[in-house]
């Protein structure tokens, strides 16, 4: 039986799921559990962009993982900008989170 407490998120994930990313990753801040949406729209494509890179599956999902912290713990210094989105934020920290795992690698 789903309690009242996560029925009030599963609603809270439902009403952002068609909000753009900016404002979800906002609104995370103070409900955490609503960046299991930007896990669900970015992980897939994370995961090839990290594997072309570093050509092992289970070093990409590290990578991605770390990926996500950084992102999650580093929401509040996002500003958005003319030509700046969330997506292409997201991407520079998988970009040099794959970088730095490979210079460790070697």
């Amino acid at each position: 039986m789903m309690s009242v407490m996560s029925f009030s998120l599963l609603a809270d994930v439902e009403d952002f799921s068609e909000k753009r990313d900016e404002e979800i990753l906002t609104a995370s801040l103070t409900h955490p559990s609503l960046f299991a949406i930007l896990v669900d729209r970015y992980e897939d494509a994370f995961l090839r962009k990290a594997e072309g890179n570093v050509k092992s599956r289970e070093e990409a999902e590290d990578i991605v993982q770390e990926t996500f912290t950084k992102i999650y713990f580093n929401a509040r210094r996002f500003v958005p900008q003319e030509g700046a989105t969330f997506r292409s934020w997201g991407y520079k920290i998988l970009v040099n989170t794959t970088f730095t795992h490979y210079q460790k690698m070697k």
